[in-house]
């Protein structure tokens, strides 16, 4: 008999959608033959913008927090700054627009700190910061976000796809600092991940801006219709998000008592260090062996990410529970 996958590679959202919701959803299908709103998408932004706290000519959605990163490079084109190691499309997308990229490493004696330096800052065109930070886990503090935006002479773009696990935001900066875009999604907390979609939150500038370089209908018809339906099941998500992190904190605590040296997380992944490749090898393959698939370093996910690292996804807790018994038996080679 063939053993079960764990898969926990994709940060995706690993619990049970409200079938109600699941039910509303299905409800849409008879409307495929229908184009979606298109251009503003005047209702949707409506929804997001009440949800997000914001006015609606704050929103900009869009086809999942990739196009978001996509729109705002190619809206504005330069010298990209990128703290490494993290989320691989910010260098992807400045790789297909053409653009200067510049990786700063931020991954210091077992710490990951946002470390730019005042020249690099005022020259950058856009300065990206992830918060939580992929793959790390690492939050970013509230001071060193506004340090940055204060110092930065071009768009300084926060990605918040993790801020439900994170429960931080800085939403409420965006009409003092003009050069503030965050970007989120309802891939990683809502489940929604196969719909692909995302948004972007800022001042009315630079939404009428960043939307020039978005097709007419960028977002389907059933992703547009699944955001409102959605947010009814808030109370079945928070309770999610609250199961998620409490077993991430367990999951922590029980592979640090193995041994293992992990970073702290706010995020719904955990990031493990080893001393050598041939560690992170040995771990990452007696894993598969077991069926338990997670991800290494040298895959493409991140950019510049030392081979000393794996990032393992939080599951179900019986999923945790698996690797940790796994991992029981495992040896560290040296």
């Amino acid at each position: 008999m063939k053993r079960k996958i764990i898969d926990l590679v994709h940060s995706y959202f690993k619990y049970p959608l409200p079938k109600e919701f699941l039910t509303e959803l299905y409800g849409e299908l008879d409307s495929v033959n229908l184009y979606p709103s298109g251009g503003k998408y005047t209702d949707l932004c409506q929804v997001l913008a009440i949800y997000s706290g914001v006015k609606i000519e704050n929103i900009l959605p869009a086809n999942g927090s990739d196009e978001v990163i996509e729109m705002i490079t190619r809206a504005y084109p330069g010298k990209i700054l990128i703290p490494a190691p993290t989320f691989s499309q910010y260098e992807a997308s400045a790789d297909r627009g053409g653009c200067i990229k510049l990786l700063v490493d931020c991954l210091k004696n077992g710490h990951y700190v946002i470390d730019y330096s005042s020249k690099q800052l005022k020259k950058a065109s856009i300065v990206w910061i992830c918060n939580p930070n992929n793959p790390t886990g690492t939050p970013i503090p509230r001071e060193k976000i506004i340090e940055v935006l204060e110092e930065s002479k071009g768009i300084v773009a926060v990605d918040e796809c993790n801020y439900n696990f994170l429960g931080e935001t800085v939403v409420d900066l965006i009409e003092k600092y003009p050069n503030l875009i965050i970007s989120r999604s309802f891939s990683k907390d809502f489940g929604l991940a196969g719909l692909r979609l995302g948004f972007m939150i800022s001042n009315p500038r630079n939404v009428e801006k960043v939307s020039a370089y978005g097709q007419h209908f960028r977002i389907n018809r059933i992703a547009e219709k699944s955001v409102e339906k959605v947010l009814k099941y808030l109370k079945y998500y928070q309770k999610a998000w609250k199961c998620i992190k409490e077993v991430r904190d367990e999951f922590i605590s029980q592979l640090r008592s193995l041994g293992l040296k992990v970073f702290d997380s706010k995020s719904n992944f955990v990031f493990v260090e080893f001393e050598n490749k041939n560690q992170t090898k040995n771990f990452w393959k007696y894993l598969r062996e077991n069926n338990v698939f997670t991800t290494a370093a040298w895959e493409d996910e991140f950019s510049v990410l030392d081979a000393r690292f794996t990032r393992i996804c939080i599951g179900e807790k019986w999923e945790m529970m698996k690797v940790v018994d796994i991992l029981s038996r495992y040896k560290t080679p040296k």
